[in-house]
């Protein structure tokens, strides 16, 4: 019995450990070849579509003055661009605001109800008239050359969406220390995912579709991953658009990052039963199997963590080498917590700052998951300020 239980552990981390080294290592790197080997074409021009340029707030009152000059100052004909606020029925200032900006063709469109971001617009999109959308937060500043950066790639029929790039401003804490090593990460990822395939999610902050690639998603989800999906379903690809940014604040609290990140987490595993039936209809193969190498395996990275350290203290006891696993992700686990205590003493954390945002994203995967499965569903909408 003792012998079974040794054999089946090792097989479980050896499994955990191939599938983790493949999403956190061989995957990136292979990402970075494909991307040098096979190159997608891309042919962008100087195009001037119609834009209905949507902004989600919920009680925005402090920001959403800045966000509209913000985008009126766009360089962009004033004549094809249509500006919307869509507020999930906001309870402070916001609409006054907002009123206030309607001789300058601002239009305000509120649902009945509180319906969340993804069913604010929703009801929204209908409403407009522009060949292109874009998505927008009332706090990501966009850079005055956004819109025509994002809308150049239009030109080429190939593409269905466009995502910009967010920027951040990081203070010294350890948390957007940390989230910063994290993006310093991520960032090449995405231009070379673009250059050889497809995105498969945009930033709710700075994004773009074509009206004809718009369909209504379930509330509970959300369209940073629901609108690469349906682009990919019709043939299309995402792609990634270095000259369109959105410049945003970094969390400094954990605790705000990890409360963040658990509504994401629960979103995502919402999305999983959304995605896996439409999978066998996607016209672009690319984007199945990114999504299915990428997300998907990055999402179980959590519970595969979980299963690879119960393995490993199990192996642990019979003592030799079958220590070195359980030391590696333990000295892993303590980087981790000498990165929260150095953010709850305000400290600087070093190195330790990316161990903290790592192991941020790893708990609140699992705890969405648990969530989830529970039963947990994130329809409605309070940003975190």
């Amino acid at each position: 019995m003792e012998g079974a239980l040794h054999t089946a552990a090792a097989a479980t981390l050896a499994a955990c450990a191939v599938l983790l080294g493949y999403a956190f290592a061989g995957y990136p790197l292979l990402v970075r070849a494909l991307a040098r080997l096979r190159p997608r074409s891309l042919s962008p021009a100087g195009i001037e579509p119609t834009v209905s340029f949507l902004i989600a707030a919920y009680n925005e009152e402090a920001v959403i003055a800045k966000k509209l000059e913000n985008t009126l100052a766009l360089d962009y004909p004033r004549e094809k661009l249509e500006i919307v606020v869509a507020s999930d029925a906001s309870t402070d200032g916001t609409h006054a605001v907002v009123r206030g900006f309607a001789e300058r063709g601002v239009r305000l469109f509120v649902p009945a109800g509180h319906l969340g971001k993804t069913g604010t617009a929703n009801a929204a999109v209908p409403t407009t008239r522009g060949e292109i959308l874009v998505f927008s937060d009332a706090t990501g500043m966009y850079n005055p050359e956004a819109l025509r950066a994002l809308v150049r790639n239009f030109a080429d029929p190939g593409v269905g969406a466009v995502t910009g790039r967010v920027l951040y401003r990081y203070d010294e804490s350890a948390t957007a220390q940390g989230f910063a090593a994290y993006q310093r990460l991520v960032v090449p990822q995405r231009r070379a995912e673009s250059v050889f395939g497809t995105e498969t999610s945009v930033s709710g902050s700075i994004h773009a579709l074509r009206r004809e690639r718009f369909g209504a998603a379930p509330p509970e989800l959300s369209f940073d991953i629901v609108h690469p999906l349906h682009v990919a379903m019709a043939g299309q690809r995402t792609v990634y658009e270095d000259g369109a940014t959105s410049l945003e604040e970094a969390r400094s609290r954990p605790e705000d990052e990890f409360r963040s990140r658990v509504r994401i987490a629960v979103r995502m595993w919402s999305f999983v039963p959304y995605l896996l039936p439409r999978l066998p209809r996607c016209r672009d193969r690319m984007y199945v199997f990114q999504v299915l190498s990428h997300k998907l395996l990055r999402w179980l990275s959590a519970p595969l963590l979980a299963l690879a350290v119960v393995s490993a203290a199990l192996l642990a006891a019979r003592g030799g080498l079958w220590l070195l696993p359980l030391a590696v992700l333990g000295s892993a686990a303590a980087a981790a917590a000498l990165g929260w205590l150095a953010a709850r003493l305000g400290r600087s954390a070093g190195p330790f700052a990316a161990a903290l945002v790592f192991a941020t994203l790893e708990l609140a995967y699992l705890v969405g998951l648990a969530r989830w499965l529970r039963g947990a569903r994130f329809a409605g909408w309070r940003p975190e300020r």
